[in-house]
């Protein structure tokens, strides 16, 4: 494979002349096929000379010559910008490598920067050693990347992508890191099992995911919930398990769908909202009149609506089955406050108007995120006219690091916003 070798270098000064040669028998040693000096416009000379006493005939060579030397950002952009070309042209990170010998510190500091980010094979430094014999010392950027990816697996974590988490987290190698950063990984990659569990509505294996995460390291506090918390969250695993309808449930469904809003799924959201609201009116139905949803009982029906509902009734199995729409209606003809205030809220109408022509209804419109944010604060009114306390219980239940933003997107808007 080609090699190419990337070398700073700095002004000679009086007296350390031999800098020139020790560059050059290092370059021959490596014999790249493509080498790029990072000089300033005072060290370009001294680059050259450096050339020169190589020999070399075959090798590409290029001057990426700076505009200022102790300017870490242009350092680090111009390398950056120039491994870049060197992968395009076809060579791998793993055969580039970065001398930072000579130079400013700067210099070395931002060709280091971008040799780690961009996954170099080696750092090489040479120094003078015991007896004036050049040593080389040769750094593998491992370890960086290692810490790299932690930090990466962290923000991805905060951004909600918990399976691209995982992934990041399952290729670190521990060895590289420290015996504390150690127990860092080992947390957050039970913190992005969890919550990736909890954002898939199956809040019992983050419960048992979260049991054993320490408490003590500051990089995952931000992650960790309360006791409280828990104590909701293994209420909402039992109403699961026994497919039972709970303000916990509806309050988990809801921030699942703001959650979608703050990642710009407005599709998604809508969908959860919709349904969270079809789960109250089946739950007080249910609760309040014994009715089943799933195979309504006419019978329970005000005489005068029973016609509408009868004509439901599938050829199939015999059973009367009622969506969202039709249980509120119900609600309403039992003269339910609930049912009432949902057939009397045109905005509402009008939102879910536009929710049936969505292409994930029966349409193949996008949903705005105005509307999406709309029918968050029309189904939290509603849901709140049943739950008084339902919107605390939202930002209880909701993922900690997202509290602060979900309790400004619950909070009623005045006329003006």
């Amino acid at each position: 494979m080609p090699k190419a070798l990337i070398c700073t270098v700095g002004t000679v000064f009086e007296g350390r002349e031999n800098i020139l040669d020790v560059l050059a028998k290092e370059i021959m040693a490596i014999t790249p096929d493509y080498l790029i000096f990072v000089v300033s416009p005072e060290s370009k000379q001294p680059a050259q000379k450096i050339l020169e006493r190589t020999n070399l005939t075959s090798c590409k060579v290029e001057y990426l010559e700076l505009e200022a030397a102790h300017d870490l950002n242009e350092v680090f952009a111009r390398t950056n910008d120039a491994i870049r070309r060197l992968l395009s042209a076809g060579f791998s990170a793993a055969d580039i490598s970065v001398n930072y010998t000579s130079g400013t510190k700067v210099m070395g500091a931002g060709v280091v920067l971008a040799a780690v980010f961009n996954q170099c094979n080696q750092l090489r430094y040479i120094y003078e050693g015991a007896g004036h014999a050049d040593r080389i010392i040769t750094t593998r950027p491992e370890a960086v990347i290692a810490f790299r990816d932690l930090l990466m697996g962290t923000r991805l974590i905060e951004e909600l992508r918990f399976q691209s988490a995982s992934d990041v987290l399952a290729r670190i190698d521990s060895s590289m890191l420290s015996e504390y950063d150690v127990s860092v990984l080992e947390a957050l990659r039970k913190i992005a099992c969890g919550y990736y569990a909890w954002d898939n509505f199956n809040p019992a294996v983050f419960v048992e995911c979260m049991q054993d995460v320490p408490r003590t390291l500051e990089p995952v506090s931000k992650f960790l919930v309360d006791s409280g918390t828990l104590a909701l969250l293994a209420q909402l695993a039992s109403d699961q398990a026994t497919e039972q309808y709970s303000p916990v449930l509806f309050a988990d469904m809801v921030n699942n769908a703001v959650r979608r809003i703050f990642e710009g799924k407005m599709d998604d959201a809508v969908a959860r909202l919709y349904r969270a609201l079809e789960m109250l009116a089946q739950w007080l139905l249910r609760n309040r009149y014994g009715i089943d949803t799933d195979d309504l009982d006419t019978r329970r029906v005000p005489p005068r609506y029973r016609p509408s509902f009868e004509a439901m009734r599938s050829l199939d199995d015999g059973t009367v089955r009622i969506g969202m729409r039709k249980a509120y209606e119900l609600l309403a003809h039992l003269e339910a406050p609930l049912g009432l205030r949902f057939q009397q809220n045109r905005v509402m109408g009008e939102l879910l108007r536009a929710r049936s022509k969505s292409i994930l209804a029966h349409g193949t419109r996008r949903m705005q995120e105005n509307d999406c944010q709309n029918l968050l604060q029309e189904a939290v009114d509603l849901f709140t006219s049943e739950i008084p306390d339902f919107a605390q219980t939202c930002i209880d239940l909701q993922f900690p690091w997202l509290r602060e933003r979900t309790k400004q997107l619950l909070a009623p808007k005045t006329p003006s916003q």
